[in-house]
């Protein structure tokens, strides 16, 4: 939410689309609501249960921004989903940085790496005989920006430059 604030000037509504198959979206749109608020952003739901529905949920954000949150139905139309921010003019962010590679604005993500040695570090204690209801949940600590200045200047944004000295990697 700060992210793409920051990276859209003025920015009031901001929608976020999610898939009504997966109930941790949910929890997912519930955190995001309490930022919102604290920004002085009006959050709203969209929720898509199949892919024909894409055109009319990516219309509706129009006016603001969008957030596509991270979910496997999603990916797999991601080329379309980008093609449908970029006809509609809706900023956009994303929880995968494939987005931004095929022409999405940004996305904001734990970085994979953490991940893998995070998981690796989980299985060796586990091999070494620890329980793994006695091991601690870990929150990631390593975050990665990515954004695609190309979208930006097709949709007439200017990045701030705060914002993109926080980027990791940055499409020219």
């Amino acid at each position: 939410m700060e992210l793409l604030s920051a990276a859209v000037a003025q920015l009031k509504r901001v929608s976020v689309l999610t898939s009504s198959a997966n109930l941790a979206n949910g929890f997912f749109f519930d955190a995001m609501a309490l930022r919102a608020k604290t920004l002085g952003l009006r959050l709203d739901r969209i929720d898509v249960a199949a892919e024909g529905e894409l055109d009319g949920a990516v219309a509706r954000a129009k006016g603001g921004a969008l957030v596509v949150v991270n979910d496997p139905s999603f990916f797999q139309d991601r080329v379309r989903i980008i093609e449908l921010t970029r006809r509609s003019q809706v900023p956009s962010i994303f929880g995968d940085r494939e987005y931004v590679a095929a022409g999405g604005l940004m996305s904001y993500i734990s970085s994979n790496a953490w991940h893998w040695r995070s998981a690796a570090s989980f299985v060796d204690k586990i091999l070494k005989g620890a329980k793994p209801a006695d091991s601690a949940v870990e929150q990631p600590t390593k975050f990665e920006l990515v954004i695609n200045l190309k979208t930006a200047r097709a949709l007439g944004i200017t990045i701030p430059q705060s914002v993109l000295a926080r980027a990791d990697d940055v499409i020219r």
